[in-house]
């Protein structure tokens, strides 16, 4: 019964006949549902009866001058009371964005940048906008820019984007690429380290099928290298954090490297050709929001002192 008076209000009804239905459930009366809605008696006696020959069986039993809802019209209130709380904070989400007090923004992001610098950048945003809601989502490359180019994302920071038709990219930083090994390894005793270097220790980084991969694989031909990561990852932090945890070398972004540094361990700049350009993407057909505009210009700011902050602290 209940999935067949579902279809029939998806069908059939209208949010206002609802409303009516469960006024006169309220208040037992026709006369009291017509004086909170502000309606005429005979306009909801009029539409009740509307509303029982469209669904074909009845909803009231009169019971003492008093309407008694059927089982019916109680399943038929129940499955539509999602309809109303749905109603009521689309309502308050439009009084709030008048009064300027809310907003959205959707995120999308590269798993490196999701732990390097975002949780820093939301969390500070969402302090100083509490009624700001904010929404994060962790990708592959490939899909980070497809959701921004569908609307489902406001804004994408990924690592070393590729051009895309619709969609704007804003240049946040170009990352270093670096080398994070163990700090009792020969590569910690380098100034830079290059492909060449690498030979022999057990390389973590990520598979070739990826734009990072290929980046990286690049700069190991240009030296006349093969890149023949032992472990395969998907995303540069992972290949940091295996290392982290006591497990052979790996060339990632410096970002991800320094959120996965411990005392034992060490980063050395990797030859200096290879960079990896940290971008915000957003839709070129939408204007983006105020909210957004000051995300990116948060997320900009914080890429930029965390960098200020890396590099003086390795400098000699």
């Amino acid at each position: 019964m209940a999935v067949q008076i579902r279809e029939r209000v998806r069908n059939m009804l209208n949010l206002r006949q609802l409303e009516i239905l469960r006024a006169v459930v309220q208040f037992r009366t026709t006369v009291a549902a017509a004086e909170a809605l502000g309606m005429s008696q005979p306009s909801i006696s009029n539409t009740i009866r509307h509303i029982e020959t469209i669904l074909g069986f009845p909803l009231f039993e009169r019971q003492s001058n008093r309407l008694m809802p059927t089982e019916e019209a109680l399943i038929l209130l129940e499955e539509s009371e999602p309809l109303f709380l749905l109603r009521d904070a689309v309502n308050q989400r439009a009084n709030d964005l008048r009064m300027g007090r809310i907003g959205r923004i959707r995120i999308a992001s590269t798993a490196e940048i999701s732990e390097a610098v975002l949780p820093r950048v939301i969390a500070d945003y969402a302090n100083q906008y509490p009624q700001i809601q904010i929404s994060l989502e962790t990708r592959p490359l490939d899909s980070v820019l497809q959701v921004v180019e569908n609307g489902l994302s406001d804004v994408a920071f990924v690592i070393s984007a590729y051009d895309r038709q619709a969609l704007d990219f804003e240049l946040i930083a170009e990352l270093r690429a670096v080398c994070i090994c163990p700090s009792d390894n020969p590569l910690a005793a380098l100034e830079v380290v290059t492909p060449r270097d690498l030979e022999g220790h057990p390389l973590i980084g990520p598979r070739t099928a990826n734009r990072v991969g290929m980046m990286i694989a690049d700069s190991f031909h240009e030296c006349g290298m093969d890149y023949r990561p032992a472990i395969e990852t998907r995303f540069m932090n992972a290949a940091a954090r295996i290392v982290a945890e006591g497990w052979g070398v790996a060339v990632v972004d410096e970002l991800s490297a320094h959120t996965a540094l411990r005392p034992h361990l060490t980063v050395r700049p990797f030859q200096s050709k290879l960079r990896f350009n940290l971008v915000a993407a957003t839709l070129k057909t939408k204007a983006l929001s105020r909210q957004t505009r000051r995300l990116i210009k948060a997320f900009h700011d914080r890429v930029e002192t965390q960098l200020d902050e890396m590099h003086t602290a390795s400098a000699p």
